[in-house]
């Protein structure tokens, strides 16, 4: 039987149920600071409800390789995260790979047709060619990628350590582009760009990558033992052992200096030392890698640099000179000065020199040449000086990251695309604002703060044996735990009726942030870079002047409610009681798991993201739908949000009134606040399905007496 009637609702289904479906959300830091502009907030949204798999479709849709990023990508993102600003940032890079993990091969979309006849020739494998290929591929053209080694990848394979990319993971996202239908040809040198025209190819684009080290300009840096980092990752990747001794010097402070000495190490080396001529503060090699090389025993010596090398029975005798910083050069850091009288000599068996890398272009590809040996190419269309020949990468940009590669990739797929359709060419604009300005201080210290949840990785004396992965996968709480932190920032509130607003200040009242405020005008504002995003101010607003910015979370509610009314009235189980639990306490700390597993029959959940999202209206709607009874679960003290149970509490009051008012009983509806209980949750369920199950036996008997 119905419960409550729509007028009697006292209006509560107005027009909260029709709401806006404008998406009026500003684009948060971390995805600013993507280069491939990645839907962050997004997919982390998704792992805290324990959508795993919805949130490897958003990545997969703006990545079509995360695997290989989830290992490698050096996650600007969360140097731009605001969370840092209340206490660690979100570990992004970290919960991308738990979902590509934890959702295997599922979720790729391994078809693609053939929609015109103009052939594409991509040279080069790298990140850059591989992220043009696929793109390519996908718009409809014949792709062939062709690759001087035998196998493909570029310095993914050849340049990057297999303890930091497994190569299956690379095999692996390689083999998807086959599948789609890219043409291969491995161990084939490109000497020609004439070949290709004659060869049909309608455009080309080159990512030929920057393998040539660059020297360092002293005497004796030809000796024998004197080897460069690319030259030494290149080999060893490739399946040989060079024989370093047991005393190395790696000279730099970049990523490939650092790669070199823990590979060093992997093949032997008892003792490894780095050179660095600036301060650990301007190195420009990954921290975590370089307090990972640190646990590896490798000596970093800073404010050093040689000054010559010469050889003697055997050893290399390495001149260096300390130095000290001046005044920042060109590159913002400070410029290492030699010291005079500070040299001295060091011996080692061998020496790694890394201290950047450059292109090589064969004379014979006829293009215009830049600084640093890099291809000059438009900016905006990424052609060369040559008609249909494109380059990107770190042939163009210099040694660059993975990521970056990948947008310039898709970037030269839509550019050819254009070119071949003749179409005028767009440089990519991003619709969306980005949010922009710190977190005040009142907010910050109303946020509650919850530490960063650190990957583990295996232990320094077990990892330097061998190459395989240093760092484990999250499991589902932890990673469920960490993306719980996101501050959704962006999706916040805004006044989006301000004729409505009565500037009756219940926002400001009702907000656990502080974030409302009147301007001089005595107008009510809501500033986009301070909300959270909880919501309440929506709920609690008079005059529904106020919505979230992304409606999301609302309209979750109502089709998550619809779809349990509609399950609950085809298998027709009595009672019917409709509970609104914590997506969070239903699958990330399992506290409320057991809801799903034993509730009797007739319990349908209804999973939200926040129980203070849970409105009356949408218990009065469930109660008018044929509800006899409904509850509301929260996830207790593991909630990141503040006073969610105040909030819930002051819906639910509001609710009982109604049911005070028709007569119903204010007991058919109930709050399970697991900080508070002294029972567990499933007991507690148990016995409010067991009263509501009496209430409902006594209206039938009811009903059967008055027949």
């Amino acid at each position: 039987a119905t419960m409550v009637s729509s007028k009697t609702a006292m209006g509560y289904q107005s027009s909260r149920t029709k709401e806006t479906a404008s998406d009026h959300s500003l684009m948060p830091p971390c995805q600013a600071a993507c280069p491939l502009h990645m839907e962050i907030r997004e997919y982390i949204d998704l792992i805290a409800q324990g959508k795993v798999m919805e949130a490897l479709h958003v990545i997969r849709d703006g990545n079509p390789f995360p695997s290989i990023c989830a290992y490698v990508c050096t996650h600007p993102c969360e140097e731009n995260c605001r969370r840092v600003q209340v206490d660690n940032p979100l570990a992004i890079r970290a919960l991308k790979r738990f979902a590509v993990e934890f959702g295997g091969d599922r979720m790729i979309d391994l078809e693609a047709e053939t929609k015109y006849d103009d052939k594409v020739a991509i040279v080069g494998s790298g990140p850059a060619g591989l992220g043009c290929a696929y793109y390519l591929r996908k718009l409809g053209y014949p792709v062939t990628i062709f690759e001087a080694y035998l196998e493909l990848g570029g310095m993914l394979r050849v340049g990057i350590p297999k303890y930091r990319l497994p190569r299956q993971v690379l095999d692996n996202e390689i083999q998807r582009l086959v599948q789609i239908g890219v043409e291969i040809r491995t161990n084939t040198r490109v000497v020609s760009l004439d070949l290709l025209s004659d060869m049909e190819y309608k455009a080309v684009f080159l990512t030929i990558g920057a393998h040539q080290s660059l020297r360092l300009g002293i005497d004796g840096e030809d000796s024998p033992g004197v080897i460069d980092g690319a030259t030494l990752l290149r080999e060893v990747n490739l399946g040989l052992k060079p024989a370093l001794g047991s005393r190395i010097a790696v000279v730099g402070g970049g990523n490939v200096a650092i790669d070199a000495a823990r590979t060093a190490v992997r093949l032997g080396t008892t003792k490894v030392t780095i050179l660095y001529r600036r301060s650990r503060e301007e190195m420009p090699a990954d921290p975590e890698e370089v307090e990972q090389s640190l646990q590896e025993n490798i000596d970093i010596r800073y404010l050093v640099s040689p000054t010559s090398i010469s050889r003697t029975d055997g050893h290399l005798q390495v001149s260096c000179v300390k130095m000290e910083l001046g005044e920042p050069d060109a590159s913002g850091r400070r410029r290492p000065i030699p010291i005079e009288g500070s040299e001295f000599t060091e011996e080692f068996d061998s020496l790694i020199t890394a201290i950047g890398q450059s292109p090589q272009v064969p004379d014979t590809f006829k293009l215009r040449i830049g600084r640093g040996s890099t291809i000059q190419v438009d900016p905006i269309t990424l052609t060369t000086t040559r008609v249909g020949v494109f380059a990107g990468g770190d042939a163009v940009t210099g040694p660059a990251t993975v990521t970056e590669a990948l947008a310039t990739g898709r970037k030269a797929a839509f550019r050819i695309h254009d070119y071949l359709q003749h179409k005028y060419p767009v440089d990519e604009k991003n619709d969306k604002a980005i949010l922009s300005g710190e977190l005040l201080s009142k907010t910050t210290e109303t946020i509650k703060t919850q530490n960063r949840q650190e990957p583990k990785v295996v232990g320094p004396k077990a990892r330097t044996k061998d190459f395989r992965p240093i760092e484990k996968v999250y499991n589902w709480g932890i990673a469920v735990a960490e993306a719980r932190r996101c501050l959704r920032c962006g999706m916040g509130a805004e006044i989006l009726f301000q004729d409505k607003c009565a500037s009756c200040l219940t926002c400001l009242r009702v907000c656990p942030y502080g974030v409302p405020y009147l301007d001089e005008t005595g107008t009510v504002q809501i500033p986009a870079d301070q909300c959270q995003a909880c919501g309440i101010c929506v709920i609690e607003c008079p005059a529904e002047a106020i919505v979230l910015r992304k409606p999301y979370d609302r309209s979750h509610i109502n089709e998550a409610l619809d779809h349990a009314l509609k399950s609950a009235s085809e298998t027709k189980s009595s009672p019917l009681i409709i509970g609104f639990c914590c997506q969070y306490g239903l699958y990330g700390t399992g506290l409320l798991s057991g809801f799903w597993r034993q509730a009797k029959a007739g319990v349908q959940i209804v999973p939200v993201l926040c129980v203070a999202k849970v409105e009356a209206h949408h218990m009065l709607h469930a109660l008018e739908m044929g509800a006899q009874g409904v509850f509301v679960a929260g996830c207790g003290e593991m909630c990141a949000r503040e006073k969610t149970s105040f909030w819930v509490e002051q819906q639910i009051e509001k609710v009982k009134k109604v049911l005070v008012q028709l007569k119903l009983g204010e007991d058919r509806l109930q709050f399970f606040d697991p900080s508070t209980m002294e029972e567990e949750p499933v007991a507690a369920l148990d016995m409010f399905t067991e009263h509501i199950g009496g209430l409902y036996l006594e209206s039938l008997l009811k009903q059967e007496v008055k027949s």
